[in-house]
């Protein structure tokens, strides 16, 4: 409902709408956070909160500005939404029943939750004095989630704080139902904390009116007689699981033939111990791509055997690894990896020998490798930090593979790459910062040269906020 509130639209910037954008763009991206490029990095989601707060900071200095930068910047701060605690809940609903009512800020304009395309939700209820209780905190989740109607990624990152053991408390079915107003938007469901996970038959049932879901990370997922529901593989390009349920009496689906199968890829977060043999039986021919983030490595050698034998497209294999020095080399060299592409490994502890004694077995024994990654950035900083780096990085130029760190760069040395204003020089930043901004009132508010960092102390006196959108940032740092 568009909003009807006392504030008029501000008069549009004498800069280019277009290049605001583009600014916008670069102060507050962070790669890999939405479709269709988080499909790469669905693993990670959990990793990206940090970031991904960083830059919800940004964008609220961006928003108090001045009514100009309001308005045009809204869209970026409900682009991606975090709910950490009962009070980011009640200000995010509080403002959406306001727009709902008719009294957004603006007048003519629609209710923000159109413009976000992921929720994340870590909400801690350990601590009593900032959540209210979880009854109330349910019910205004469910009707946070129906207010956002184009959502394409939901992530659910609960601690175990809201029993005396992880998954001690079900997910409410208010909640998982509100999921369904964004059916048809729906790409990745997220489940990543230790507690408020769905009961498996609801999730059941949730999934085979997903129609468009491509990712799928849970705990648990029902099968029967091997066989995962046809409703679901048909879209279903990413599977997430700790443990795949084997429900005795499940109807099941059918034939496998029968079934059309999208999936592409598996990712395992439980134990070897419990290492879903029969998936790979009836499933690895189609996957291209197997990550194992599982504890212990007493059985690795048993999930490649099965790598090798029932997954002849595999391209891309991700795996941990406690340790890798130089006595773990006899045992590790007994391994034989598929004709692999891409492989990851996230490391516990490194040796400098060791990890390159393992290079040289993949030299050797994977010809067909492309790039090798180090997806531990704790392993990769003592890497490039530790007293051999300058002589040990040389020997990677006799390596006919990329090796790389997490963020994918080539591990030549402690430079990197990927900033998101490594386009924009210094010059170009204060140029853009110096330019005077009409505000929404008429006045006209100009921004020091040099003052990458002393943006807008002082906000218009009229300036109004959503609840949503607290007063606590008073610099922007570019």
């Amino acid at each position: 409902m568009a909003a009807k509130g006392s504030h008029q639209l501000p008069h549009p910037p004498r800069f280019p709408v277009e290049v605001w954008q583009i600014i916008f763009d670069l102060a507050t991206d962070v790669p890999y956070t939405l479709v269709p490029e988080l499909y790469e990095k669905s693993d990670r989601i959990r990793d990206q909160h940090s970031a991904l707060e960083a830059a919800l900071a940004t964008k609220r200095s961006l928003v108090l500005v001045c009514k100009q930068w309001q308005h045009m910047t809204m869209c970026y701060l409900y682009r991606i939404v975090l709910i950490r605690t009962g009070l980011n809940l009640l200000a995010l609903d509080h403002t959406l029943q306001n727009y709902s009512a008719g009294n957004g800020i603006f007048v003519g304009t629609r209710s923000p939750g159109h413009w976000t395309q992921r929720l994340d939700i870590t909400l801690d209820f350990s601590d009593e004095s900032k959540c209210e209780e979880l009854d109330r905190c349910v019910k205004r989740l469910a009707d946070v989630i129906r207010s956002l109607p184009k959502l394409q990624i939901v992530s659910f990152a609960i601690p175990a704080s809201l029993g005396l053991e992880p998954a001690a408390v079900i997910m409410p079915f208010r909640v998982l139902d509100a999921l369904r107003c964004s059916a048809n938007s729906l790409r990745i469901l997220d489940w990543s904390g230790s507690d408020f996970f769905p009961q498996i038959h609801q999730l059941e049932e949730l999934l085979r009116d997903l129609p468009y879901l491509r990712v799928l990370r849970c705990s648990n997922l029902v099968w029967a007689n091997g066989i995962i529901p046809r409703s679901i593989l048909s879209s279903l390009t990413t599977l997430a699981v700790e443990h795949l349920v084997e429900r005795v009496g499940h109807p099941g689906e059918g034939d496998l033939r029968d079934a059309c199968v999208s999936l592409k890829e598996f990712i395992y977060y439980g134990m070897f111990y419990y290492f879903p043999r029969g998936f790979f039986i009836r499933y690895g021919a189609y996957l291209t791509s197997v990550k194992l983030y599982c504890a212990g490595s007493r059985w690795f050698r048993e999930a490649l055997d099965l790598l090798n034998e029932y997954c002849p497209n595999l391209d891309r294999f991700t795996f941990c690894l406690e340790s890798l020095f130089s006595l773990d080399l006899p045992r590790v060299e007994t391994w034989s990896f598929p004709r692999l592409s891409y492989l990851e490994v996230k490391l516990g502890a490194l040796d400098f020998y060791g990890l390159f004694q393992f290079l040289a077995h993949l030299r050797n024994k994977v010809p067909t490798l492309r790039v090798f990654q180090l997806i531990c950035p704790r392993v990769v900083e003592k890497l490039l930090n530790g007293p051999p780096r300058a002589s040990a990085l040389k020997d990677l130029n006799e390596i006919p593979f990329r090796v790389e760190d997490d963020q994918g760069n080539l591990l030549l040395g402690g430079y990197r790459t990927g900033s998101p204003f490594s386009t924009l020089t210094l010059t170009q930043i204060d140029s853009l910062a110096a330019r005077t901004i009409t505000s929404g009132n008429g006045r006209c508010r100009s921004f020091p040269a040099g003052g990458r960092s002393t943006l807008c102390r002082t906000f218009e006196k009229d300036l109004r906020l959503d609840p949503y959108t607290p007063a606590s940032i008073y610099y922007l740092t570019l």
